[in-house]
């Protein structure tokens, strides 16, 4: 076997996982940076992997590449307290809106800070939540949209 030498010099075998060394809250941070649906099959990985995912601070879910059941199921298991970014991207509505409306409900429960929501290629009119213009947990706001959204005459 291979053996590599370490700063402390400690020697260690070649085969020996350290990225899973790391504590939780640094592989969490590494995880932000991939899309959430692949951060989550991390979880596959092993024992100590199963539940990495759950905590990340920022997680992205788009609503073309996942069914609305497996984006109900991602927010279920996300435990995160406090999300620093949270990104929805809709390319349908039919049949959405009442789950739109649960998963920025679920992003502001965990007094998210940057929320972006992306609305695409789609025709059907969307009206904002009103319990979305009671949080103050936002420091930032990004909409993009491919049609009229409806906001709440208070939020302009």
């Amino acid at each position: 076997m291979s053996q590599m030498k370490m700063a402390d010099d400690k020697i260690i075998e070649g085969d020996v996982d350290l990225i899973s060394t790391l504590p939780d809250v640094i592989l969490q941070d590494i995880l932000c940076f991939i899309p959430t649906k692949l951060a989550i099959t991390t979880s596959l990985l092993s024992r100590r992997w199963r539940h990495v995912w759950c905590e990340i601070p920022s997680i992205s879910l788009d609503v073309d590449t996942q069914t609305a059941a497996s984006v109900n199921e991602t927010l279920t298991r996300y435990k995160a307290p406090k999300t620093k970014s949270f990104h929805l991207i809709i390319t349908t509505m039919m049949g959405n809106i009442p789950h739109i409306d649960r998963w920025i409900e679920g992003a502001m429960s965990h007094n998210v800070e940057n929320l972006s929501l992306d609305f695409l290629r789609h025709y059907y009119k969307y009206k904002l939540p009103d319990f979305f213009y009671n949080t103050s947990s936002f420091k930032q706001l990004d909409i993009t949209l491919s049609y009229d959204c409806k906001v709440n005459e208070s939020f302009r």
